[in-house]
C-alpha cells in the first residue's frame, strides 16, 4: 500500500510538472500572439475532450481538457486548412452552448468553403517575418525565464543547499560501492566503525579515509536500523595511480586568507596539489605574493585570493595527504533559507553551471549518454519526491531550462525548425516555401524526432534493465 501511494504521489508530481513546464512554453507564445494582433482560437490546459470552459475573452476560449499533459494554443492561420473551421466556429458563436469540440462546427465547416489557409488581417501568416519569429521565440524564452526565477527565488521560498552536508544520503550513484551494499535516498549512517557521524563532514572524511579497506556502517531507514559492510574504492587517475586529498587539519598562518579546517586543497596558482610536500613548498615559494588557492569545500570550489602571510613559513597548515576512497553516495547538503541578493545569486550560478554542464556534454560527445525520457523523468521524480520540496521545485526549474534549450533545435516541428523557416524567407525576400517544400520539411522533422525518440527510450530502457538509475 505504501508502494501504491508513493507511485500515485510520484505520478501526480510529474503531471503538475509537465503542465507548469508546457503552459509556461505555450503562454509565451500566446501572449505574444495577441501583442502582435494575432488572433488565438483557443488557449488549453491538458489535450484531448474538453472538460469544461474557463473563460471566453474575445476570439480566445480558455478551457481545461481530458489529458492533462502539458496544454496548446492554437494560433489562427498556422495551419494551412482552417479557414472553413474557423469560419464555422464563427458562425455558431452566438448560440448559447457553442462548443469548441461541437460535432455541428465540421458540419458547418463543409458549407462555408473549401479548404483553405485563413488569410485575415489577424491570421499568423498575415504578419511580417520578424512578429512570426517574436511569437515562436517566445516560447523558449518564457521556459527559460521560468526556469531562471524559479532557481533564483529558491532561496527565499524553499532554501537552497549551504556549504555543510549532513549525514544523510541524497544518491547511491549507478554501479557505485554504496549502490552495492543496497544504500538509498534518504539513508542515515548514524557510525561508521561503531564511531558515531554526526554530520557529513565526518561521514566524507572517515569513508575518503578508508581507501581500500572494509568499513561497517550503521544505517538507520525510516524505524530500520541495520549494518552494512562496504570498502570504499581508491580514487585512480588516468595513469591508474591512486589520487590524493590534501585535507587541512589546521590552517594556520593561511586562517587569515580564509582557509578553513577540512578544505581541501585543489590548486595553488594554477598549480595542481598533489601531495602534502609539494604544497608546503608552494606556500613557501609564495610567500608575501598574491595567490589564487583554491580547495573544495562542502562540495563546492571556492577560491582564496590575497597575500600569502609571511608567517605560513613559521606557521604551516597542518595537511593530512591520503588516497580517496569512495563509495559514490552524494550526502545530502543542508538548505537554508536566505536573503534576496543571496537567492538571485544562487539562481545565477545554478543556471551558469547547466549552462557549462551542457557545453561539457557537447564537447565531450557525451549528449547522448545524459539525455532522458518519460521513464527517466519519472524515476528522477521520484528521488526528489523523497528528497523533499526543494529537490522538486529544483527539478521543475532544470527541466524548464532544457525544454527552452530542445525547442530552439533547428528541427522542424520544434520552435527552432520554425525559425529555421523564417530565417529560409528572410533570405528568399519573403517567399515562402512551397506546399510540397513545407511538407518535405515536416517529414524531415517528423524522421528526425522519431529518431530521437527511440534512441532516448532506448537509453531509458537500458538504464532501467541493466539499474543504472540512482538509487
Amino acid at each position: 500500500m505504501v508502494l501504491f501511494w508513493q507511485n500515485v504521489q510520484q505520478t501526480v508530481t510529474l503531471l503538475i510538472i509537465l503542465s507548469i513546464l508546457v503552459v509556461a512554453h505555450e503562454w509565451g507564445h500566446f501572449i505574444v500572439a495577441r501583442l502582435c494582433g494575432i488572433r488565438v482560437d483557443d488557449f488549453s490546459i491538458g489535450f484531448g475532450k474538453r472538460l469544461f470552459r474557463i473563460a471566453k475573452r474575445g476570439d480566445t476560449e480558455y478551457n481545461v481538457r481530458m489529458l492533462p499533459l502539458g496544454g496548446f494554443v492554437k494560433i489562427a492561420g498556422m495551419e494551412p486548412d482552417e479557414a472553413p473551421l474557423i469560419a464555422a466556429k464563427d458562425k455558431i458563436r452566438g448560440k448559447d452552448n457553442a462548443d469548441p469540440d461541437a460535432h455541428e462546427i465540421p458540419l458547418v465547416a463543409e458549407n462555408v468553403g473549401e479548404a483553405s489557409a485563413y488569410t485575415a488581417p489577424d491570421g499568423f501568416y498575415s504578419k511580417p517575418i520578424w512578429q512570426r519569429a517574436l511569437v515562436i521565440a517566445a516560447g523558449p524564452f518564457m521556459s527559460f525565464v521560468l526556469g531562471y526565477v524559479v532557481f533564483c527565488l529558491m532561496g527565499v521560498t524553499t532554501g537552497v543547499p549551504t556549504g555543510n552536508t549532513l549525514n544523510r544520503v541524497a544518491m547511491a550513484a549507478p554501479g557505485g560501492e554504496g549502490q552495492r551494499i543496497g544504500l538509498r535516498i534518504g539513508d542515515t549512517i548514524q557510525a561508521i566503525n561503531g564511531q558515531p557521524i554526526s554530520s557529513g563532514e565526518e561521514m566524507v572524511d572517515m569513508i575518503h579515509g578508508s581507501a581500500g579497506k572494509p568499513i561497517t556502517l550503521t544505517v538507520q531507514r525510516g524505524g530500520e536500523t541495520f549494518t552494512r559492510v562496504a570498502t570504499p574504492k581508491p580514487v585512480l587517475d588516468e595513469h591508474n595511480k591512486p589520487v590524493l586529498s590534501v585535507d587541512v587539519v589546521q590552517p594556520g598562518a593561511l586562517a587569515t586568507l580564509g582557509l578553513a579546517l577540512h578544505d581541501v586543497l585543489a590548486q595553488i596558482n594554477g598549480v595542481d596539489v598533489l601531495s602534502g610536500e609539494q604544497a608546503q613548498t608552494l606556500l613557501r615559494q609564495n610567500a608575501g605574493k598574491i595567490a589564487d588557492i583554491s580547495v573544495a569545500r562542502g562540495g563546492d570550489e571556492v577560491h582564496l585570493k590575497g597575500p600569502i602571510p609571511q608567517a605560513v613559513v613559521q606557521t604551516p597548515p597542518t595537511l593530512n595527504p591520503h588516497q580517496i576512497g569512495l563509495l559514490n553516495i552524494i550526502p545530502v547538503r543542508e538548505i537554508r533559507r536566505v536573503g534576496l541578493a543571496a537567492s538571485v545569486q544562487y539562481g545565477n550560478k545554478t543556471v551558469g553551471d547547466t549552462f557549462r554542464g551542457l557545453a561539457y556534454l557537447i564537447h565531450h560527445r557525451e549528449l547522448h549518454k545524459a539525455a532522458g525520457g518519460i521513464i527517466f523523468m519519472y524515476q528522477a521524480t521520484g528521488l526528489a519526491v523523497k528528497s523533499g520540496l526543494p529537490d522538486v521545485v529544483s527539478m521543475l526549474a532544470s527541466l524548464s531550462i532544457s525544454l527552452a534549450v530542445f525547442n530552439l533545435l533547428p528541427i522542424p516541428i520544434l520552435d527552432g525548425g520554425h525559425l529555421l523557416t523564417f530565417f529560409i524567407e528572410w533570405v528568399r525576400r519573403g517567399k515562402r516555401l512551397t506546399d510540397q517544400q513545407q511538407q518535405w520539411f515536416l517529414m524531415t522533422g517528423l524522421g528526425i524526432i522519431g529518431i530521437l525518440f527511440v534512441l532516448i527510450m532506448s537509453n531509458d530502457i537500458i538504464r532501467t534493465v541493466t539499474h543504472q538509475l540512482p538509487q
